[in-house]
């Protein structure tokens, strides 16, 4: 097991997304910092690999598969069945086409907004009796498409956009409850959300980031793990962009 502080000893975090990439990297961090993951994804073997992998380092895992937009109440009671009380909720489940305004559909436009932002409505609906009882945190996995424009698809990024509308109003309704509500806006990461884009992708963009480096699924999780822990106490309704920069210009 990690020797990283014990930040979350004692609580339950969710983390949608969580087979690979942004989201299994605040899943290992969480666990290593004392939580107990419940993990979520809709690729069923990765998911349970992961699942798998944290096990056998002694973490307190529990692993739901199946699409965050439709099985959002099934992951909430399952936690509760296994856990008994849920911490933190992290939004991290994304899908993108690749597809621009001319080459979209409308089952295409509408799959991606399900998955990007109502799954991260219907997981904030279905949590938030049991955060208000544990004066939780929500955290949501935007991205620098939201303000940029640069890459991703439209789609992607109207959903990154309405995610960040969803948290500014959603933290001003919970906070009566202690419940806080931020925003990671990633820049460019080297994972698997890049997989499909050319060979040379990450090569033209990193001209455009001040770091002169993409970033890590680490990076991200530095940033989930302060935000979700007791030192950002008094923050709530902000975006932290993690970027190297790259948005500053």
């Amino acid at each position: 097991m990690s020797n990283l502080g014990q930040r979350f000893a004692g609580k339950v975090a969710i983390i949608t997304g969580s087979s690979t990439g942004i989201g299994a990297a605040v899943a290992t961090r969480f666990a290593a910092e004392g939580a107990s993951v419940v993990l979520s994804g809709r690729r069923v073997q990765l998911l349970e690999a992961k699942a798998a992998e944290l096990g056998a380092q002694g973490y307190k895992v529990l692993a739901v598969p199946g699409d965050v937009a439709t099985i959002s109440a099934t992951v909430i009671q399952r936690a509760m069945a296994d856990f008994g009380r849920i911490d933190i909720l992290v939004n991290n489940a994304a899908i993108s086409t690749g597809l621009g305004i001319e080459e979209m559909d409308s089952d295409s436009w509408r799959n991606v907004l399900a998955t990007n932002l109502d799954g991260a409505f219907e997981m904030v609906r279905n949590a938030m009796p049991h955060l208000a009882a544990t004066r939780g945190v929500i955290l949501h996995i935007s991205s620098i498409s939201a303000v940029t424009g640069d890459f991703d698809d439209v789609a992607y990024a109207a959903s990154k956009v309405g995610l960040e509308g969803l948290n500014r109003k959603l933290a001003l309704e919970v906070a009566r409850y202690g419940v806080r509500s931020n925003v990671i806006r990633p820049g460019l990461i080297n994972s698997e959300a890049f997989a499909n884009m050319p060979p040379d992708f990450f090569a033209s963009q990193l001209p455009l980031i001040p770091l002169g480096s993409a970033g890590e699924p680490e990076d991200i999780a530095n940033a989930a793990a302060f935000l979700c822990s007791d030192e950002a106490r008094f923050i709530t309704g902000a975006v932290l962009t993690v970027d190297g920069g790259e948005s500053a210009k």
